[in-house]
């Protein structure tokens, strides 16, 4: 997990076969801030009936999977010298499950940062991250950028999605540290550039319908509004606090302005509507925290926000967070 004092120290760039390369430039952009190494892998995933293809042509199948790898270790180097002349960078192309063998590379290699193209659209539904993606949202122990193809390398504008709900959270301690590894990480994307950062609280005040029942008929109306005014200044507080806590280490783009935006409503809605209001380049988020019912991030919830999402999402774990697919 990358230390939320300092930034990455190896971003591991996954590569594609489009011509704009955003995730590799984005990638490289971030390793050269913070002086982090960079690598390069590329995944073949062969076809599940290779072996009727191989048969049916008369071919070795361990051949045709050589030559796959081949073909695409070619590619990667000529795009790799296409897109950072005159850097060297450590590549590797990896055969089998993409996201399996990009979690595995992850893991072995200590890289703290992943930076992948995310895939097309597909079907008849609109699920901006498939199958893959996902996976990696779930499962990588380190944050995940998934950029757009047409995305800036390089972002302008960062949302950070935070919960502030902490009296509301199953594990308040959690739910906090998770916060400022949200905000540390947004910090560190937008400091290339000097970014502005927005720390975005979706709230809602869940209580109102109950002191509207509850109050006499005639203080209803300003019992209920006394109890909106009440809710929202304990997130402002609550905001206040969090953003108080970051470390203030240069290293970790410290020097990036934060500015708090508190919206009532779902975070469904809160995120994918703010994200289109302010032209925002990425919105960073939690995937994994067990939160009460007020501003919820967990789970199905997340992606269900990051698949509405017209731009690109960077997910960040909690601490502690241990990948299945780790069996050390």
């Amino acid at each position: 997990m990358t230390d939320a004092s300092r930034g990455p120290r190896k971003v591991l760039a996954v590569m594609d076969d489009s011509e704009t390369q955003t995730a590799l430039l984005s990638a490289a952009a971030l390793a050269e801030r913070y002086g982090a190494a960079l690598e390069a892998i590329a995944c073949v995933e062969p076809p599940h009936d290779l072996n009727v293809l191989a048969r049916l042509a008369g071919r070795d199948t361990a051949r045709l999977v050589e030559e796959l790898h081949d073909h695409a270790a070619e590619e990667m180097a000529a795009r790799l010298a296409a897109h950072l002349p005159g850097r060297e960078v450590p590549s590797r192309v990896v055969v089998g499950k993409a996201f399996v063998e990009i979690i595995r590379h992850v893991i072995a290699s200590g890289c703290d940062f992943v930076v992948k193209t995310a895939e097309p659209p597909s079907g008849i539904h609109r699920l901006l991250f498939q199958s893959t993606d996902q996976h990696l949202l779930r499962k990588c122990p380190q944050p995940v950028w998934l950029q757009t193809p047409d995305a800036r390398p390089v972002p302008k504008c960062v949302i950070a999605a935070v919960d502030v709900d902490v009296w509301d959270a199953a594990e308040p301690e959690t739910l906090l540290a998770l916060n400022r590894r949200v905000l540390d990480t947004a910090r560190r994307v937008a400091a290339p550039s000097g970014a502005e950062v927005f720390a975005l609280h979706a709230w809602d005040a869940a209580g109102e319908g109950l002191v509207w029942a509850f109050a006499s008929r005639a203080d209803a109306q300003k019992a209920t509004e006394a109890y909106i005014e009440e809710m929202l200044d304990a997130r402002h507080n609550a905001m206040s606090r969090l953003l108080d806590s970051l470390v203030d280490d240069a290293t970790a783009g410290a020097g990036t302005a934060i500015v708090p935006r508190l919206v009532r409503g779902a975070p469904e809605q809160v995120i994918e509507q703010q994200a289109r209001q302010l032209g925002a380049d990425v919105v960073v988020m939690g995937t994994v925290a067990r939160t009460g019912l007020g501003g919820v991030i967990i789970g199905n919830t997340a992606e269900n926000i990051i698949n509405n999402l017209e731009c690109p999402v960077i997910a960040v774990k909690p601490d502690g967070f241990v990948s299945p697919l780790d069996i050390r």
